[in-house]
C-alpha cells in the first residue's frame, strides 16, 4: 500500500473542511469551539482509501491569521 500525505492551503471561509468533509465523511473540525465559529483552530486529520491501493492522509490546517502557528505546525514535517 502506497502512502501520500496532503495539507490544505487557503484562507479562512474558502471550504477546505468541506472539501474534506466531501471527500472523506470526516468533519476534521471537533472541538466544541471551532463548531460553533465556523473555523477551523487546530489541526484537523482524515484519511481516505483508494481502491487501487492508495492511502491519502489529510491534514486540515487553519486559514485565520491569528492561527498562523497551528496551520505551520500541519504543513512542516520532519
Amino acid at each position: 500500500m502506497r502512502n501520500i500525505i496532503v495539507g490544505t492551503a487557503g484562507h479562512v471561509d474558502h471550504g477546505k473542511t468541506c472539501l474534506i468533509k466531501a471527500l472523506t465523511g470526516v468533519n476534521t473540525d471537533r472541538l466544541k469551539e471551532e463548531q460553533k465559529r465556523g473555523i477551523t483552530i487546530e489541526l484537523g486529520f482524515a484519511q481516505l482509501e483508494h481502491e487501487e491501493g492508495l492511502r491519502i492522509g489529510i491534514i486540515d490546517v487553519p486559514g485565520h491569521e491569528k492561527f498562523v502557528k497551528n496551520m505551520l505546525a500541519g504543513i512542516g514535517g520532519d
